[in-house]
């Protein structure tokens, strides 16, 4: 029996350092031929390398930074198959460590304490062990090659819960205790058709027996099960395991009649707990699809190009390249569907009541330039951004101050045009009457263009001198008999109205 251990034992040994350097020549072999996939994205926080790690290899996709380890609890019922066959429901508990290769194979090692037992009741006819019952012990150790075929669908995602089928070799050792009513007629082992009535005649027979049993046996582990991703550190799952070995000495029945099973074998329904850990890429071997960045590339192209042919807000922009989805009809784009803004001043041509404001000027929602004081001139060109109102004002915005004298007082010329009373000449004019209120003595004289081109422009001197008089008489009360008018007085400029106080 010892002999026979230390071979099982060998042979285990053996196969399980055969495992582990093909799973280390086969990560070997893939890391020199690993290039970078196309479509790998980013899983990284800022600052640290922008490649996903998804490589393209053969016809399957790698992450070789995704976690590749798992360890976990394995728990559940056991049951042995047997000659005692009258099944009675044990217990299984094991620790396990798991290395995933691929996406699809991975290394699993467990070590399971579980409890066996059963019964059998009287036999026909009644020769043997009646009123039997056991109690098995066990402890065994295996390696599993585990295929999960929830990674190898080329039809659809990849989905949070997968199938997988597993099988191993080990050792287990056992433990086991019998209690019966020795119904044998004779010592030893013996064939029903041949040997009844010969032997020595059995001293037990009819007393409550015990018989024990220990030994180590190799096994071949088989199952399948299903586990569900519960998050990027845990999964939960459930499978079933069927256990092989060639003994019938597990349940202490092992009597040579026509009804003893050739072999003995048990199995385990158990819940699987894993924690999956290794790197710090929050993915885990076992749920990345091979697939997986080609639906994503997919579904990218298509929502490309089901956005080529929309365009919300109608402005001939797709919405592919619209950055601004809501610009009105009436205006004017880019190629990127803002709206144009030629003084970049925030307000869409379209809208903007100056659409060629300075660069930098305060403009309000219309897009006309600010102007606090009402002199006529922007915030942003004012000097002198509190002039009273209506005051005489330069370029510059600042105010024009005029000589305490009343006598010879000139005032800037007024251009003869289609409207004379802009809003410059009016502010002006407002600063001509409190002159003359000022000086009550004194009148305002308005001297016309003259020379050869009076006749010219008698017509638009005539009209524009009577609207100053008009608007300096309604406006500020100045009365007409203060204000003096010559049409063809030889000024300096042939279009433009002196003013003077006299």
């Amino acid at each position: 029996m010892k002999t026979k251990f230390v071979m099982n034992l060998r042979k285990t040994l053996v196969l399980g350092f055969c495992l582990f350097a093909a799973s280390l020549f086969v990560n070997a072999q893939e890391k020199e031929k690993m290039a970078d996939h196309p479509y790998a994205k980013s899983k990284w926080s800022a600052g640290k390398t922008a490649d996903s790690g998804q490589v393209l290899q053969a016809s399957y996709f790698q992450d070789r930074r995704a976690k590749k380890w798992s360890v976990g609890l394995l728990a559940g019922i056991s049951a042995l198959h047997g000659d005692a066959d009258k099944k009675q429901m044990g217990y299984n508990f094991a620790p396990f460590v798991k290395y995933s290769i691929s996406q699809t194979f991975a290394l699993r090692g467990e070590y399971n304490f579980a409890m066996l037992r059963g019964e059998r009741d009287y036999q026909n006819p009644t020769f043997f062990k009646d009123n039997f019952r056991f109690r098995t012990n066990t402890q065994d150790w295996n390696i599993q090659a585990h295929f999960t075929l929830g990674n190898i669908s080329f039809l659809r995602p990849l989905r949070k819960t997968q199938m997988y089928l597993y099988a191993g070799i080990g050792q287990g050792s056992y433990k086991a205790n019998a209690y019966f009513v020795d119904q044998r007629l004779f010592t030893g082992d013996y064939y029903f058709t041949t040997n009844l009535g010969r032997g020595t005649a059995n001293p037990n027979l009819g007393k409550k027996v015990t018989e024990s049993y220990e030994g180590r046996h190799l096994i071949i582990p088989l199952g399948v099960g299903f586990k569900h991703y519960i998050s990027k550190s845990f999964d939960l799952g459930l499978e079933y395991r069927y256990t092989y070995l060639r003994s019938d000495d597990i349940d202490v029945y092992n009597t040579a009649i026509w009804a003893n099973r050739w072999w003995d074998s048990y199995s385990f329904l158990r819940a699987s707990f894993a924690y999956k850990f290794g790197s710090k890429n929050a993915q885990h071997y076992d749920w990345l699809s091979p697939v997986e960045s080609i639906y994503e590339q997919v579904a990218d192209i298509k929502k490309k190009t089901d956005c080529l042919g929309v365009d919300d807000d109608k402005d001939h922009v797709s919405n592919c390249f619209d950055q601004d989805n809501t610009t009105p009809d009436s205006c004017m784009v880019y190629g990127n569907g803002m709206a144009v803004d030629s003084d970049g001043d925030g307000v869409p041509d379209c809208q903007d009541a100056e659409p060629f404001s300075d660069k930098g000027a305060i403009v309000d929602a219309a897009g006309a330039s600010v102007d606090s004081d009402g002199d006529g001139i922007a915030d942003h060109r004012d000097r002198e951004n509190n002039s009273s109102p209506g005051a005489l004002v330069d370029a510059n915005g600042i105010e024009i101050k005029m000589c305490c004298s009343c006598e010879g007082a000139t005032f800037p010329p007024i251009s003869i045009s289609s409207n004379c009373l802009t809003k410059e000449v009016k502010n002006m004019l407002y600063a001509v009457a409190d002159k003359m209120r000022q000086c009550p003595e004194n009148k305002l004289v308005l001297n016309g263009p003259g020379g050869k081109s009076s006749k010219y422009n008698a017509a638009g001197n005539t009209r524009c001198m009577e609207e100053i008089v008009k608007f300096l008489n309604e406006k500020f009360g100045i009365s007409r008999d203060r204000i003096i008018t010559n049409y063809n007085a030889g000024t300096e400029s042939k279009n433009t109205i002196e003013l003077i106080i006299k």
